[in-house]
């Protein structure tokens, strides 16, 4: 099939975030022998999803090769002027869901397994998770599943990057804040009372106090990445105009630097809303650890002299976004690098380059043959 082909293929599964990926992980599998195969089941709060794993066993264990892609993307919007399903070619770009973020990655993974013709000398997975855009349950699981001694792996994460060695991220927190109150005829109340049990005041007295976190977050750098951010993404509360809210919920979203400390920072803004109201509740729903790896290591050596080879150039970069690098790393040194930009991820009208796939593939290719033979 050709990369154009398998890439249309490839969207026209719905695998929004918020449905099963059966469909896309049984098509993907597909094109392996059984005995390469592994097919994980997972449930998360919604679905039965699964995690697939193409394993290519090499002679020797000690130093495994790993590609990583997500079969997921985030939901689809009214901002679509296209069937998001129905790819459309357009010049040099194929526009669909997920064609970008990462159905592009993912076809470049596939056709480069496909290449492979004789025993390695290392091993060589290939791991397509499950709701990478939401929860990480598919990356966690490969943490259990995936047989990978710690420092030993060398990693690449096919998310979109335009091509470019993308040698860090930032690491992102989801917090979820609720505060409670006392719901009554707003007509019946005052100030004090607002204070003790008015969810929304409560809510609205925490943003304060958060956006002296937010200011005292501009003020820390790094040399190669913007400042850490946080942000009031989403909030909730009320049933009517004139009844005092008794449930106020809010979501936070942190973006910090390698250099901060992810509890640390969660523990701060805890600090705020419980010094509020100690009977809010306080709940970390994602963590993910910031990446950066070296430009002295194996891994980033070879990908700077391929790069060079198949584009005569190497641009090294990082991404403010989150990818599963930030698990991954455990298992060894981890590069983002894949075809498209990251820019598109998660916007209507989505679209890839789709020369940046075959420009992919070649790349990874030669790390395959550079690294396991």
């Amino acid at each position: 099939m050709q990369n154009l082909e398998l890439l249309k293929k490839l969207i026209s599964f719905d695998s929004q975030s918020q449905n099963s990926n059966k469909e896309i992980v049984d098509f993907i599998a597909s094109f392996f022998p059984a005995d390469k195969v592994k097919i994980t089941p997972l449930k998360n709060s919604e679905n039965l999803i699964y995690n697939l794993e193409v394993k290519f066993e090499g002679q020797e264990h000690d130093k495994p090769l790993i590609f990583s892609g997500h079969t997921d993307t985030v939901p689809t919007s009214s901002k679509w002027t296209q069937n998001p399903f129905e790819p459309i070619v357009k010049d040099d770009k194929l526009f669909g869901l997920g064609s970008c973020d990462m159905k592009a990655g993912l076809t470049a993974m596939i056709q480069t397994a496909l290449n492979i013709d004789k025993k390695p000398k290392q091993d060589i997975f290939f791991l397509f998770d499950c709701d990478e855009e939401v929860s990480g349950l598919g990356g966690r699981s490969f943490l259990d599943t995936v047989e990978i001694k710690p420092g030993s792996a060398n990693v690449i994460v096919a998310e979109p990057t335009n091509c470019e060695l993308h040698v860090g991220q930032k690491g992102a927190m989801e917090i979820k804040v609720t505060f409670y109150g006392v719901a009554s005829h707003s007509a019946d109340t005052n100030l004090e009372n607002n204070k003790k049990n008015n969810a929304i005041h409560k809510a609205m007295m925490a943003y304060a106090e958060l956006s002296k976190i937010e200011e005292e977050l501009e003020t820390r750098t790094h040399d190669l990445f913007r400042v850490p951010t946080q942000s009031i993404c989403t909030i909730h509360g009320g049933t009517a105009p004139n009844v005092i809210p008794d449930e106020c919920t809010f979501n936070i979203n942190r973006r910090l630097l390698p250099t901060e400390n992810i509890q640390e920072e969660f523990e701060r803004i805890e600090k705020v809303i419980l010094a509020i109201d100690k009977t809010a509740k306080v709940e970390s729903v994602f963590c993910g650890d910031a990446n950066l790896v070296s430009q002295d290591t194996e891994l980033f050596l070879n990908a700077k002299f391929v790069s060079e080879e198949v584009m005569g150039q190497s641009k090294i970069d990082v991404i403010e976004g989150w990818t599963q690098a930030g698990l991954f790393k455990i298992w060894g040194n981890c590069l983002i690098w894949g075809p498209g930009d990251f820019r598109m991820a998660h916007q209507a009208d989505e679209f890839v380059k789709f020369d940046q796939i075959d420009i992919m593939i070649e790349c990874y290719k030669k790390m395959i043959q550079s690294l396991c033979f």
